[in-house]
């Protein structure tokens, strides 16, 4: 069997997929301590507090003073460090383009709007500033000692998320466009794309109603798309484009 870092590759998996279970509940949880985060979680406080000091290592989060809700000695209250790593968002639309930068609280470190009419303007050209937005946020980060983990684009239209590939965008007269590819920089992070909707759709659910799992949100600005929300998780449908509108 395969390993990484001598630990084996399905065991590797179940270990990240518990870090995201852990982060989750520490995000959810307002200053939680690892034993709230066990019982949350059903996870062993062994396992959880294991997990944590692998959080910490990264830094993605941090101590914050004794738990208030702790029953006995009390556990350390655990958040997410807002001085951790950071991630950057572009957006490309019909008449703008947008950039921000945003700790792991959700608050902005950075904002910029560029107003243009992208419909007529070359692909190359209008990616080529949205970059150009990119890199004064990753600039802007480093300067305040902030370190980007990755950069996500959102569009609109039909998107092959794991192509890196916006296939049809109707109101941007776009098809087939290698966003990732034309996009990335040397020296960036990872970049990814991702259709709008389903991006604001996440955002709904990661900051909106706690207890909502199961939504449609809708975007609706010059063209309408949706994204679908199901369980808790983002849902793409068979061919990856559910909520989608070409209209």
């Amino acid at each position: 069997m395969s390993e990484t870092a001598g630990i084996p590759v399905r065991q590797q998996g179940m270990r990240d997929h518990n870090l995201g279970v852990v982060l989750r509940g520490i995000a959810d949880g307002e200053g939680v301590s690892r034993a709230e985060v066990a019982a949350a979680t059903g996870l062993t406080k062994a396992t959880v507090s294991s997990l944590v000091d692998e959080l910490a290592r990264h830094e993605l989060i941090v101590e914050a003073g004794p738990a208030g809700n702790s029953v006995g000695r009390p556990g350390q209250a655990l958040r997410l460090n807002p001085d951790g790593p950071v991630g950057v968002g572009v957006e490309i639309n019909v008449d703008y383009l947008a950039c921000c930068v945003l700790d792991l609280s959700g608050r902005p470190r950075h904002q910029a709007v560029s107003l243009a009419d992208n419909r007529d303007r070359p692909v190359a050209e209008v990616l080529a500033e949205a970059a150009g937005l990119v890199e004064s946020a990753l600039d802007g980060a480093k300067a305040a000692g902030l370190s980007a983990s990755g950069v996500v684009a959102a569009v609109p239209g039909l998107v092959r998320t794991a192509e890196g590939l916006l296939a049809s965008a109707p109101n941007l007269g776009w098809t087939q466009v290698a966003v990732v590819d034309d996009l990335s920089r040397p020296g960036w992070p990872r970049v990814s794309v991702e259709n709008e909707a389903n991006l604001a759709a996440l955002g709904e659910l990661w900051f909106g109603e706690p207890t909502r799992t199961d939504f449609i949100h809708v975007s609706g600005e010059i063209g309408i798309g949706a994204g679908v929300i199901v369980g808790g998780e983002l849902f793409r449908g068979r061919n990856g484009f559910a909520g989608s509108s070409v209209t």
